[in-house]
């Protein structure tokens, strides 16, 4: 028996998330039928993050246990084979038989792309918006919630644990061409989190919510000054961690 590790690309827009759910098109769903197609059996699939609906990855990383002997290069053309399109296995290596691709990951980093004005290629995979950002403020707003804070404020509620710290390790925003792009690392994230960050980050780049406020946010807990949750094709899990 031994426990591989695969590192997934996936386009989420035909997707209702990572997790399986009962009569609804899952990547996680899509991964366990792919290896029953080939082994003959149910196996179970561990990933790192639960990507909501229309969320997408770049470097998903997921593991599960094998029975029977493989030879991991034929075994992934075999999984790309029988998996849909807008899934692609990109790296298929055997770990230590305790690795956990959820549990063990140090940091995740997401990337969410905002375009300012109409595009068609980019579609899926971008929030298309018809008004410019004072970057500048936004950027200056990211500097409070580099380090430990609590974000309950900014997750959806029902989700909430006991304790709702995240410790970010990095986070910015950057310009290229007409789009704007945040990207944020940390070694936890709350359901709902990155979204509602940068709903909050475009309210202070309207000129609608002071900088200064995201600090208080975090401090007071207060809801008031967050932003609404942007839409999910924007978002994409681009890398975990080890």
């Amino acid at each position: 028996m031994a426990r591989y590790r695969v590192t997934l690309e996936y386009d989420g827009t035909e997707f209702a998330g990572w997790q399986v759910q009962p009569g609804l098109r899952t990547v996680q769903g899509e991964l366990v039928e792919g290896l029953g197609k080939i082994l003959g059996e149910t196996i179970k699939v561990t990933g790192a993050g639960r990507t909501d609906a229309g969320v997408h990855a770049f470097g998903q990383v997921a593991d599960f246990y094998i029975e029977k002997e493989i030879e991991p290069l034929k075994f992934l053309f075999s999984l790309n084979a029988v998996t849909p399109d807008d899934i692609a296995v990109k790296n298929l290596q055997e770990v230590e038989p305790g690795f956990n691709s959820r549990k063990d990951a140090k940091s995740r980093i997401y990337t969410y792309r905002i375009h300012v004005g109409p595009t068609a290629l980019n579609r899926n995979f971008v929030w298309q918006i018809n008004y410019e950002l004072d970057l500048n403020k936004m950027q200056e707003a990211v500097k409070a919630i580099i380090g430990q804070h609590d974000f309950s404020a900014f997750a959806v509620q029902k989700s909430l644990k006991e304790d709702n710290r995240c410790e970010i390790a990095d986070a910015s925003w950057n310009s290229i061409g007409m789009e704007l792009m945040f990207n944020i690392e940390a070694n936890r994230f709350l359901h709902g989190m990155v979204r509602s960050l940068v709903g909050t980050f475009v309210e202070i780049g309207k000129g609608k919510i002071p900088v200064e406020d995201m600090e208080r946010v975090l401090n007071n807990g207060d809801y008031s000054s967050v932003g609404a949750k942007v839409p999910a094709r924007g978002l994409c899990l681009v890398k975990v961690n080890y």
